[in-house]
Formats: C-alpha cells, sequence, structure tokens
C-alpha cells in the first residue's frame, strides 16, 4: 500500500486531474464551481496522502529540506481544504445611521460579538464626470459640452441648459433636486425655442430615448468619465467587551474585527446611503501561512546544500 500512495505515477496522475478542474472551471464551465465537492475533496486528500506516504518512504534517508518541502505541501494542501469548509461568511446590510450586529447567510442569522453602525457612504470617481449634449437631425450627429447656461444651436432651434442634476429626485412637493452628491441619475433640464415655441423639458443620461416624439430631433444627455474608482464605508465598531472606535471599509482595504474581516462589497445607487458589507472569519487560513513557511524553510535550506 505504501508503494502505491508514494509512485511518481499516482501524483501526476493526480496533477493532471486537478490541474484539469482548473482549466476546465476557469475556461470552458459558467456553473457552479465543483471546489466544494466530495470528489474535489478526495482529490486533494488522496494527493496529500501521496506526498506523506514519499516522505515516510524516504525519511530515513532524505534530507531536512526534502522532508521540510514536502511537509509544507502537504500542510498547505490540509489547511485550504480546511479552509474551504470551516470558513464563515455572511452579509451585513446597512443604511446611513444604522447599526447592527447581525448577519445573513443563506436562510440564517447569525450574530456577531460586535456591533458595526455605518456613519457614512461615499463614492470616488477616477475624476470629475463632465456632461455631454448630443444632437441628431437632417445634418448629422454633433456633441457639445453640458453647463448650467450653455446656448447652442441646432436642428433649427435655440438650446439653453438650465440645469444639471447628479442624482435627479422629485419630491412629492416642490421642483427637482439632487438626493445624493454621486452621479446615480445624472439629468439636464433644457429649454428649448423652436418653431416659436418654447418648452422646459428634462433629459437623462440613463433614459436616452425621451422627448423623441415631442422634438423634430433627438436630443440625448450622457457623461463622460463616470467610472468609480472606490467606494468606502465609515463605521463605528463597538465590541461587546470594549469600548467603540471608528474605522473605514473599501474595496481594497477590508477591516479586521475580533478576528472576523469586514470587506465592502457592494451598494445600492438608487440609495445613497445604503451599503453592503460582508463579514468573514476564516479558521484555517493561519494553516496555510504555516505551510508556506514550511515549504519557504525547506527550499532555502535546499539552496542552501
Amino acid at each position: 500500500m505504501l508503494n502505491f500512495l508514494s509512485s511518481l505515477k499516482l501524483f501526476f496522475a493526480l496533477c493532471l486531474a486537478l490541474a484539469s478542474v482548473f482549466v476546465w472551471q476557469t475556461m470552458v464551465s459558467r456553473g457552479q464551481p465543483p471546489y466544494g465537492s466530495w470528489w474535489f475533496a478526495a482529490l486533494g486528500a488522496l494527493l496529500a496522502a501521496n506526498i506523506t506516504a514519499c516522505a515516510l518512504r524516504h525519511r530515513t534517508t532524505a534530507s531536512p529540506a526534502f522532508l521540510l518541502i514536502h511537509a509544507g505541501i502537504v500542510i498547505v494542501i490540509l489547511s485550504s481544504f480546511a479552509s474551504r469548509y470551516l470558513r464563515f461568511e455572511g452579509s451585513m446590510p446597512l443604511r446611513t445611521g444604522a447599526e447592527s450586529a447581525f448577519v445573513y447567510s443563506g436562510d440564517s442569522v447569525y450574530k456577531l460579538p460586535f456591533k458595526v453602525r455605518l456613519e457614512e457612504f461615499r463614492l470616488e470617481y477616477y475624476r470629475e464626470p463632465r456632461g455631454r449634449l448630443t444632437v441628431t437631425d437632417r445634418d448629422g450627429r454633433r456633441e457639445f459640452a453640458a453647463a448650467p447656461g450653455a446656448e447652442i444651436q441646432a436642428g433649427g432651434a435655440r438650446i439653453k441648459v438650465l440645469r444639471l442634476l447628479r442624482d435627479f429626485g422629485l419630491p412629492a412637493k416642490g421642483e427637482a433636486l439632487d438626493k445624493s452628491p454621486y452621479w446615480h441619475n445624472p439629468a439636464a433640464q433644457l429649454e428649448i425655442t423652436a418653431g416659436g415655441k418654447t418648452s422646459r423639458l428634462w433629459f437623462f443620461a440613463n433614459f436616452p430615448g425621451m422627448h423623441r416624439s415631442e422634438l423634430p430631433f433627438n436630443i440625448s444627455y450622457g457623461l463622460a468619465g463616470a467610472e468609480i474608482k472606490n467606494f468606502t464605508s465609515s463605521v463605528l465598531i463597538t465590541p461587546d467587551d470594549g469600548h467603540g472606535y471608528k474605522g473605514e471599509v473599501s474595496v481594497n482595504r477590508p477591516l479586521q474585527v475580533k478576528g472576523y474581516t469586514l470587506y465592502q462589497t457592494s451598494y445600492d445607487p438608487a440609495d445613497a446611503g445604503y451599503s453592503l458589507l460582508t463579514a468573514a472569519r476564516d479558521q484555517g487560513l493561519w494553516g496555510v501561512y504555516v505551510g508556506f513557511a514550511v515549504l519557504l524553510a525547506g527550499i532555502l535550506l535546499w539552496l542552501r546544500e
């Protein structure tokens, strides 16, 4: 049995099988990844057993570097699968001013050993977006920069830009206003004078087909350079057994709290005060670190030899 488990043929067969799974999932499959399936775990366990058996077979003649390298690989493989099955992850939806200690995973609700209060949510753009008006008539298609007060002549009409809004909102009573400082629902109010008639109309970047039947030409409003660079949640963390402190969670900067990691997951363009965080706890991650440390020690020792 030891000879079979420690054979190179088994090692290369397992490596080929695992590599085939990775290639299939990366380049072909669009379904659920198989990494949590029993047969994928069995392949990993068999590979760890193969490497362990190889090390045991040569334990009396092998160098310390050989044993450390094999031990590190086995620890990494086993810890990776332990991390997969022991990892906890849940969603935490928050709104500005709200506090919660609960996360949702599937149909279950879990309570964290700390509370999170969303103090502020903000978006960052690579640069300030610029509004553009596009007019299409019998003479072709032309673009103009949109700025309050600007006037243009197109299609035999005079077009004047009255207002530009980043996030158009219309309260029950009153005129249109910005719901937030972010470019979620950009809109331009234009005054159009054509054929002796003057009208004031709103044009929306998210709905370019409006008012086509009302005008002898087509006008659309759009943005240039509205790419989002980052989004960040400023939070107040209050542990169950301590005092509160402030922190920030952004896309590439998670926050560590009491053994959990808070990730900035998403937001809602329709609600500027909404933020979705993910709370995760990976109990097998340290095993992976230990495995790589042992592997690195073996490689360094082998290089010295």
